[in-house]
């Protein structure tokens, strides 16, 4: 595993250069692309190199859209392949290796049958795309509770329900494992491991805590902590076990608010200190 700073995610502000050398300078390994360089090839070759220059690798392929999204049109999704087609092409020359895209496990529209279809569907075009530029695909499940019931029709919401939409294209694409979402949605061992002895198909993951005091059903999606802060969550179980397993892939801090909030008005030194420092209590299990 590689320990990947998304600063993007983290609202942590400042230029790509400086995030670079502070992400090195902190123990970080590896960094997300940032999408304003996947339209401009020149910017990109210049971004590659900086990344070089500090010995990072890259993290993750922006997606232009939610391909999942409900209200993500037939004609909206194909204009956006178009455009994923082409970032996947530059991420293809920088050595990105990993994109993603949640699925959401509620429907407004379509019961699961009709639902499990349309995503094998649009799976069988965006798979196509980005593994023609050698980049693998994975799905990510969604666990809290005020997902699976924001709309009539539920949907998979764990491991095995993404990867059997995965399996029905053919196994080409994987899965991300949040710690937040498998929480929230299943909180099963036989779950966490599955993942474990599947991690040659995993794309990332996402390192988090639950907010002290909630029952599983009463986290909310958008609030989160940071790993290993609220004792919700054993990450650090989570961690060595895909340690163990052999995943080679990047792993990352994905807190929410309130977390988000402060680092968007904190130095980016000092905010990438913190995941930094949530990283050393996640391997050293405190």
């Amino acid at each position: 595993m590689y320990k990947t700073l998304d600063a993007n995610l983290l609202r942590i502000q400042g230029s790509f250069d400086e995030l670079v050398r502070l992400a090195a300078k902190h123990g970080f390994q590896g960094i997300s692309v940032p999408r304003e360089i996947l339209e401009d090839a020149r910017r990109a070759e210049e971004a590659g190199a900086v990344v070089r220059d500090h010995g990072l690798q890259w993290g993750l392929l922006h997606t232009p859209v939610d391909f999942f999204a409900p209200d993500v049109t037939d004609a909206a999704f194909e204009e956006a392949l178009d455009i994923q087609a082409r970032w996947a092409e530059i991420g293809a020359r920088l050595g990105v290796q990993y994109a993603y895209n949640h699925v959401w496990p509620s429907s407004p529209t379509r019961e699961f049958d009709e639902n499990f279809a349309w995503h094998v569907g649009r799976l069988e075009r965006i798979q196509a795309v980005l593994a023609d530029h050698g980049i693998r695909y994975g799905l990510e499940f969604l666990g809290p509770h005020e997902l699976r019931t924001m709309h009539q029709h539920p949907f998979a919401h764990t491991i095995s329900g993404v990867l059997a939409i995965a399996d029905a294209v053919g196994g080409q694409a994987g899965f991300l494992f949040d710690t937040y979402h498998w929480y929230t949605g299943s909180r099963r061992l036989d779950d966490l491991y599955f993942a474990a002895q599947n991690s040659q198909r995993m794309v990332n993951v996402h390192l988090n805590d639950g907010i002290a005091g909630r029952a599983p059903d009463e986290q909310r999606d958008l609030e989160r902590a940071m790993p290993m802060t609220t004792g919700v969550i054993d990450t650090a179980r989570v961690y060595r076990l895909f340690q163990a397993s052999g995943y080679a892939g990047p792993v990352m801090c994905e807190p929410m608010r309130p977390s988000t909030d402060r680092f968007a008005a904190m130095p980016a030194e000092e905010a990438i200190a913190e995941v930094a420092e949530a990283f050393r209590r996640v391997e050293a299990g405190e």
